[in-house]
């Protein structure tokens, strides 16, 4: 049941599938769009492969070639991997001697979920502790190692492979996501995991591959390929109309607080059913009260070669000057050299306020009421 090499049920898409076992079935009758964030992500793994690779000795040929969206802040990135696995590495030979480094490992689950299997980004084997390491590279959800579904799908795959030659006790799981500061990290016990296994991931991948079990809606929808056109989606959001759109002013605290655990999920519902209506409006349906107008365009030059070549033969200087980014400057000079002769010079100003659930990592900042109340 799988398609372009991947799993019907796959690891990536376990939280989805996990929540919503019926989302999985409708999902396949739709192909697969590549966009332009999932292209970078696709491109970020091929370079953090390669350098991992190189660091552990292995032959490997450098991507960047051939990459179109190769940026200094992507190998930035692949570096801070690379150094995170490689401690990875150095603690596990502290467990034995023969540790074990795989990457890019095809792991197998399929005891537990039909035809299921997934590709870790990095696994280190030694004794006592199994250790799973899966790189993002989008800058949109934070995720988190805790109970990650696609981890513990990883996990599973790996004992499979190595559970006869090493004494593993604990599953070390990570997150690196580094252009959102998060490295969340995750431990459970083997009998802990091989329990979850048997009792929640059997049983509803069963559902899931049959298509049955019961719509549930929440953050997991963002990657549903049907979340524009779900009427449990769509039921579920269009709650909020209960509140007939009074003025904040108007509204209990109690029922502003419901409003903000479901605003976000409402606008990203509201963008996707948009957005789809507007792909179908291109392909030819029209939507009875809208049409199809060209949007704004930006001018741009269609050959900067020959704007630079006629601009200096008039006499202009068509370049502007202008100071390196802090990171851009950082990767000039190195790290060292950067803190010795600018680190007096560079400052952090205070982020705009943002209302962000209590299980953000942040910690909450004092508003003007607190800070008279402490003095």
């Amino acid at each position: 049941m799988a398609s372009n090499g991947h799993a019907f049920l796959s690891a990536s898409a376990a939280n989805r599938w996990l929540h919503c076992p019926p989302s999985a079935r409708l999902s396949a009758k739709y192909k697969d769009i590549t966009t332009e964030y999932a292209a970078e992500g696709t491109e970020a793994h091929a370079l953090c492969e390669f350098k991992l690779r190189t660091a552990l000795g292995e032959g490997a040929t450098c991507p960047i070639e051939t990459m179109e969206r190769y940026s200094e802040e992507m190998e930035e990135c692949a570096e801070g991997y690379v150094d995170f696995v490689m401690e990875e590495l150095e603690a596990a030979k502290s467990l034995c001697k023969d540790p074990v480094v795989l990457v890019e490992e095809r792991v197998d689950f399929s005891r537990w979920v039909k035809n299921g299997f997934g590709t870790a980004d990095a696994i280190v084997v030694a004794d006592q502790v199994l250790s799973i390491c899966d790189y993002k590279h989008g800058l949109g959800h934070v995720v988190e190692a805790f109970k990650n579904p696609q981890l513990l799908c990883y996990a599973l795959g790996a004992l499979e492979i190595f559970e006869d030659f090493y004494d593993i006790g604990t599953i070390k799981m990570t997150i690196y996501q580094p252009r959102r500061s998060n490295v969340s990290s995750y431990e459970i016990s083997k009998d802990e995991l091989y329990k979850w296994a048997e009792e929640v991931l059997k049983p509803t991948a069963d559902l899931a591959f049959s298509g049955s079990g019961k719509f549930l809606c929440g953050e997991w929808c963002s990657f549903c390929k049907v979340k524009h056109e779900c009427r449990a989606r769509a039921e579920a959001n269009l709650l909020l109309a209960q509140y007939d759109f009074k003025k904040p002013p108007l509204l209990e605290h109690t029922e502003i607080e419901v409003i903000l655990s479901k605003v976000e999920q409402f606008i990203s519902w509201a963008n996707d059913v948009k957005d789809y209506a507007l792909q179908q409006a291109m392909s030819g349906k029209r939507w009875q009260g809208w049409k199809l107008v060209e949007g704004r365009a930006i001018r741009k030059y269609s050959s900067e070669a020959a704007v630079i070549k006629t601009v200096e033969e008039a006499g202009y200087e068509p370049y502007e000057k202008k100071l390196l980014g802090v990171t851009a400057m950082q990767k000039l000079l190195g790290k060292q050299q950067f803190e010795e002769l600018l680190s007096r010079y560079i400052s952090k100003p205070q982020g705009k306020p943002t209302l962000v659930p209590e299980s953000d990592k942040r910690p909450a900042m004092n508003t003007a009421v607190e800070d008279f109340n402490e003095n």
